[in-house]
């Protein structure tokens, strides 16, 4: 019989600000087995992970029973829960942006994972891990800062600190969001290869079916329903998890027609760049050519690392190319020669970019109804609206991204980050830019939350904006998308 790896019972949390995070949880996860964590984004799966690992916000109250090796996490003393996280409890964050120190290189990041028990690290194990995760030149990179990495790259960093002791339970909250499906499955074989009991927190329903043992489906805070997988998708029995999986097999909802004579409002000539670290260039984009016309979405997909985001900043001129031009809505906007920007479209609202890293694009100190209605404040907007307009606008984006219950003084930090990704999303619509460039605009979100914001990418086009989007996620881009590009080689291949 398996021993058992960590049990949970009758947990209840109850955040500081009276919300009720989770209601009397209930189950045990087995030495080996992988048990995934579905639902929507905000349901509290997030909040599980963090109660077993001890580190919820002060004033959070926690009722119920977590053990692993018979060990009580809930209310443990701090002493305790350090010498278990790591260790005996390994946890991938689901923000990998935000779980590395911007101080210290990836190598120290993953290092850490000994030293912080008092462990010398052995001799290139953060390069072996990398290597094994499939980062090309781990030896050289590793010595690089997080800001030059993809988040795709830094989740498997992630990856490699949590595993680094082969714990007893690894707690992966959406490790593979960042992450092509090649990778997708080398993490997951990588992790069921250690015979490591897994907390899967993910979106990814066709992962799920392929790696998890057992599921359980959460719904505002309580299990709706639990069985093992095959159970689970062969044959569901709530309505909720019916929903889910009917929701994870898209349909083409991209039914306009883009002609010649729609006006081309962004176009890439010859772009090319690089990155430089240590007198290693990295060249990412090579004489690379698109054009994108007004009511056309645009899908981009790649391996982590090939270049999709530092595509995104050269088309929103947060970045100005090496080499090549960017135009938009026919004038030049940024030039590799002059290395500046030429054109105030750029400014003025043309075109709005939406972050791979939602919680660190959120402004921390400010209320949701702020922060949404941000580009309405614009300098060249005229006239300004009134606090109260933009409350009431606010409020009805919210609606549109299913956040209609999310209060509008609430800041990012009561939020899940899949319920700021929509906040995020709902900023840029408000914003009725031209052009809209997103960046895994649907990574953290759940397949519900999904086809309700890729709908929203459609209307905008309905009406006139062009959207390009970067995804990991292939079929989805080619069920929304007119036109879909692999990014290959610093390049684009259809």
């Amino acid at each position: 019989m398996s021993r058992t790896a960590i049990t949970f019972e009758n947990i209840s949390v109850v955040y500081a600000n009276g919300k009720r995070a989770l209601h009397e949880i209930s189950f045990s996860i087995a030495s080996g087995e992988c048990f995934a964590l579905v639902g929507e984004s905000g349901c509290g799966k997030t909040t599980l992970a963090r109660a077993a690992l001890g580190i919820l916000p002060l004033k959070t109250k926690v009722s119920g029973s977590i053990k692993i090796d018979d060990t009580e996490i809930v209310n443990a003393p701090p002493k305790r829960l350090r010498g278990l996280r790591g260790l005996v409890i390994g946890f991938v964050a689901q923000n990998p942006f935000a779980a590395c120190q911007p101080l210290a290189t990836v190598e120290d990041f993953i290092s850490e994972a000994w030293r912080v028990h008092l462990i010398v690290p052995p001799q290139n194990a953060a390069e072996s891990a990398l290597k094994n995760l499939g980062i090309e030149n781990a030896k050289e990179r590793m010595r690089q800062f997080p800001n030059v990495w993809s988040g795709g790259m830094l989740q498997r960093a992630a990856i490699a600190s949590a595993s680094a002791h082969a714990p007893k339970l690894i707690i992966a909250d959406e490790p593979t969001s960042a992450l092509d499906a090649e990778l997708n499955q080398t993490v997951l074989e990588s992790f069921k290869q250690t015979r490591t009991a897994i907390l899967l927190i993910s979106h990814d329903l066709r992962l799920i079916e392929k790696y998890a043992d057992r599921i359980a489906v959460i719904k505002n805070g309580e299990i709706v329903e639990i069985n093992s997988s095959s159970e689970i998708f062969d044959n569901p029995q709530h309505e909720y998890t019916k929903r889910l999986l009917a929701a994870a097999r898209p349909k083409s909802k991209c039914t306009t027609t883009i002609s010649q004579s729609n006006k081309i409002v962004l176009e890439a000539k010859n772009l090319s760049h690089s990155y430089v670290h240590n007198e290693s260039e990295n060249r990412l984009i090579k004489k690379l050519n698109l054009q994108i016309r007004s009511g056309e979405i645009i899908g981009i997909f790649g391996a982590s690392g090939c270049g999709k985001s530092t595509l995104l900043r050269l088309l929103t001129t947060i970045e100005t190319p090496n080499d090549g031009e960017v135009w938009l809505g026919g004038e030049i906007a940024a030039n590799g020669k002059t290395r500046r920007l030429l054109s105030k479209k750029a400014r003025n609202g043309f075109i709005i970019p939406i972050f791979q890293d939602s919680v660190g694009s959120l402004d921390s100190r400010w209320a949701i109804w702020r922060i949404i209605t941000e580009p309405l404040t614009a300098k060249h907007r005229k006239p300004q609206i009134s606090k109260l307009e933009r409350r009431e606008i606010a409020s009805e984006k919210l609606f549109e991204v299913g956040l209609s219950d999310v209060n509008l003084d609430a800041r990012p930090s009561e939020l899940s980050i899949g319920q700021c990704q929509r906040v995020a999303i709902a900023r840029a619509l408000t914003a009725n830019a031209q052009i809209i460039a997103a960046d895994e605009p649907t990574a953290s979100l759940d397949v519900l939350s999904c086809e309700r914001v890729m709908s929203l990418f459609v209307k905008s086009a309905e009406k006139g904006s062009a959207i390009v989007i970067v995804s990991h996620n292939e079929p989805l881009l080619k069920s929304f998308c007119h036109r879909v590009y692999r990014m290959c080689n610093g390049n684009l291949e259809k």
